[in-house]
């Protein structure tokens, strides 16, 4: 016959088993929770990744295009300028107020189309700088979410935590992609 003692000890075990249990199950939802955070800022650094990827294009090629508005101005006023040194060279007192004023429209459009390009370079070069900080972001946030995933195969906290540097990283630039 069995003895109360014993019966207690199962009891017991079969209490601890039950507390166990749900705590893993307490700490598996923390981990999901924590795992789709990271998801949800990874899908939001990834958009705004591949947006200001898109722009840094659209604006180099704009800036491409005012330098080429600029080379065919530049051969237009050396045209005009070739065309005037060639008379003067036939009439030394030759002058031409239409050619010389053609000229220096040329050179007055060729400094404002040369403002234009430049400024165009420089907004690409910030989407550019957006770009990759929002790419890092969405790499830690990844890294992140293995993190997590791993811990729960494995059971151990600490690569919990270690997820949450990862993704306090990623948190990191994403907020620098925002205020760059």
């Amino acid at each position: 016959m069995e003895s109360p003692e014993d019966h207690t000890e199962t009891v017991k075990e079969h209490i601890r088993h039950e507390a166990m249990h749900k705590s893993n199950e307490k700490q598996i939802m923390t981990y999901a929770i924590t795992s789709a955070i990271y998801a949800i800022f990874a899908a939001t650094a990834s958009l705004l990744a591949g947006y200001h990827s898109n722009e840094s294009i659209v604006e180099q090629m704009k800036s491409s295009d005012q330098w080429s508005y600029y080379q065919a101005k530049s051969i237009k006023m050396n045209v005009a300028e070739t065309k005037l040194e060639i008379l003067k060279a036939i009439n030394p007192h030759f002058s031409d107020e239409k050619i010389l004023n053609k000229i220096e429209s040329y050179k007055n459009e060729i400094k404002e189309i040369s403002q234009i390009a430049k400024e165009k370079e420089v907004l690409s070069e910030q989407h550019l700088l957006k770009h990759i900080s929002f790419s890092r972001s969405v790499t830690l946030f990844q890294v992140a979410i293995g993190m997590t995933a791993f811990a729960i195969l494995i059971k151990r906290k600490r690569f919990w935590y270690l997820s949450i540097g990862f993704g306090l990283v990623g948190l990191g630039f994403l907020i620098f992609g925002f205020s760059s």
